[in-house]
């Protein structure tokens, strides 16, 4: 497979900037998805009118067809595209762009975004309805979410996939969105076989000195190529090629020969593409709009940090604000510092909880000091005053906290102790969590005991 040069060919915008027109090659667009031939075979079952699966349709009705048949378009965008064929093209407009990958990933398209990894575009040439045009990310996953029978088990991903499929006469190859990510994928080599390197596939779709119409038909004429196995030429042909004689986009002098494109004058170029008055205001209202929610949600984020409450299905939930959260919680956990300035172990200070469970015979405590205090005042901190900390674990009793030294069992030898622990420890609970009694308190002692005799001596490593 072919590099792909698509990096000069991505739009880049920054955040609030339009799509404008010239952006979009919207006269392109527009020659593509007014194109009346009926000449592609939809593989789905039509839920525009009702056609059944195989029937005869434009290049619009297939590509917004193949969108509402994936399994990754919610049942609202389903809705607005059946009831408001307006919106169906301009979201299939939107959609192609990012098929070919001419729209970055990172770009968004309705002002209620809250994510903060996406920039906002309004684009106002396909936003003259009512409807989101949701943003790249969610557009890319609707159409490689796109499940046709042919592809299973193994999904075309070369044109040379799509050769060897056509031969055994499987028709259509592939769907049409997965077909189109190829012929961008190997954008080189469509260049080379049917362009004489002149332009290559995402050319097509730039500002380039051809005229939109004949970029259109030069575009179907490739999809019709590669994606309806009909009679083919008998002339010898690349291997990885496919050409129809019945083309119906093919020049009228060439059967079956890509249209010739046609060349135009700067004058020429500055009629294509204009940006009409209202589409300006449309643009300034977009951009006012989402000024407008960005002052209204800033302090409802500042108040409600790191809650997630999505009721809208075309909105995209900030992950932000969630991690910042998390982020304090862990840095006044990891510091011991409490709400009211005070540290934990202070905070915590002769607080006794009664809910914390006890599951061992012998007195129970939380040395949670333990771990936040430094390596040589261990010792004094494991014979203090025990913590408490919620436990997961059902509660079998109550019991109420006494002097430590008054409820002191009997020394254990090693081997008892190593029984008792054996016999009495949860093994599938998180050594964090589990309730230490007085013999593995002393038994924490001995080895930090040992610990700090070694610390620095060869091999161990020296002191941070």
């Amino acid at each position: 497979m072919s590099s792909r040069r698509q990096s000069p060919k991505i739009l880049k915008k920054s955040d609030n900037a339009p799509l404008t027109r010239a952006d979009l090659q919207y006269d392109l667009l527009a020659s593509l998805f007014s194109d009346t031939n009926e000449v592609f075979t939809d593989p789905f079952p039509s839920q525009l009118d009702n056609r059944a699966a195989r029937s005869r349709v434009t290049f619009r009705n297939l590509y917004v067809n193949a969108i509402m048949n994936s399994p990754k378009a919610s049942k609202l965008l389903k809705d607005k595209m059946s009831d408001t064929p307006e919106f169906a093209t301009h979201f299939a407009m939107l959609s192609l762009l990012t098929n070919v990958g001419r729209i970055n990933t990172t770009m968004s398209f309705f002002p209620e975004m809250k994510t903060t990894i996406r920039t906002y575009h309004p684009v106002p040439a396909l936003q003259r309805t009512s409807g989101s045009l949701q943003d790249a990310p969610r557009l890319k996953s609707i159409l490689k979410a796109l499940v046709y029978d042919c592809d299973s088990p193994k999904l075309a991903t070369t044109l040379r996939d799509c050769r060897s499929r056509i031969d055994t006469g499987i028709s259509p190859p592939t769907h049409i969105a997965n077909l189109i990510f190829i012929l961008a994928n190997e954008t080189i080599s469509v260049s080379k076989l049917h362009f004489s390197g002149e332009v290559d596939f995402l050319d097509l779709f730039t500002s380039i000195r051809f005229s939109s119409h004949s970029r259109a038909r030069a575009f179907l004429w490739l999809v019709y190529n590669y994606y309806e196995a009909t009679a083919q030429s008998s002339k010898p042909l690349e291997s990885d090629t496919v050409r129809t004689d019945n083309n119906p986009f093919s020049d009228p002098s060439r059967p079956g020969e890509r249209p010739l494109l046609e060349e135009l004058t700067e004058a020429e170029s500055a009629l294509e593409n204009v940006d009409p008055d209202d589409e300006n205001e449309i643009s300034d209202k977009l951009i006012s709009q989402r000024m407008q929610f960005l002052a209204a949600q800033s302090p409802k984020e500042s108040s409600k940090v790191g809650k997630n409450s999505v009721k809208d299905d075309e909105s995209v939930m900030s992950i932000e604000s969630t991690v910042k959260s998390k982020g304090k919680r862990r840095g006044a956990l990891g510091t011991g510092k409490a709400k009211n300035g005070k540290s934990a172990a202070d905070a915590t200070e002769g607080f006794v909880d009664h809910s914390t469970p006890i599951r061992f015979s012998d007195v129970q405590y939380r040395s949670s000091l333990y771990r936040s205090s430094p390596l040589q005042m261990r010792q004094a901190r494991l014979i203090s005053a025990p913590m408490h900390r919620y436990s997961p674990y059902a509660r079998s009793h109550e019991r109420h906290w006494t002097n430590v030294a008054l409820t002191r069992s009997p020394p254990r030898t090693l081997l008892e102790h190593a029984w008792h622990v054996v016999a009495r420890t949860d093994p599938l609970a998180d050594s964090d969590e589990e309730m230490e009694d007085e013999h593995c308190r002393n038994d924490y002692v001995q080895r930090l005991n040992i610990v700090c005799r070694l610390r620095g001596k060869n091999p161990t490593p020296e002191p941070e």
